[in-house]
């Protein structure tokens, strides 16, 4: 029975944000959703300064200024929150590094490892799946 245990651990150790994905439904579902909705702080119930980030669709929107089936026009300003490609123009990443004294989420700032997986996902265009 201690032989499982010790397999167990050792195979949580194993999971690193290098081994997680990083496309949007992840993103959203793992780490967007639990970790910025909860107490309704973003949420559709009580969004707090309009930003509603329930949903994977509204979250994508706010964080890149358009939807997932828009194309990409060229020319196209960023969103306010993602510049993709470019996590370090990207206003979500200070943020949620709480550069600039304003952390997101307040109360419960995200793991080094969960921050991560958001610039990767930025960092790799920041696309819809």
């Amino acid at each position: 029975m201690r032989w499982v245990a010790a397999l167990l651990a050792v195979l949580g150790a194993c999971d690193t944000a290098a081994e997680r994905s990083a496309e949007w439904s992840y993103v959203h579902a793992a780490i967007i959703r639990p970790g910025c909705t909860s107490s309704n702080c973003h949420s559709k119930l009580g969004s707090q300064q309009g930003v509603d980030l329930s949903t994977p669709d509204s979250a994508y929107i706010l964080f890149t200024g358009k939807g997932c089936d828009a194309p990409d026009l060229p020319g196209e300003p960023p969103g306010n929150f993602v510049r993709p490609g470019h996590p370090e123009q990207s206003k979500l990443m200070y943020l949620l590094r709480g550069v600039g004294g304003s952390i997101m989420p307040p109360d419960s700032p995200l793991p080094d490892a969960e921050i991560a997986i958001v610039e990767r996902w930025i960092l790799e265009g920041a696309t819809c799946d």
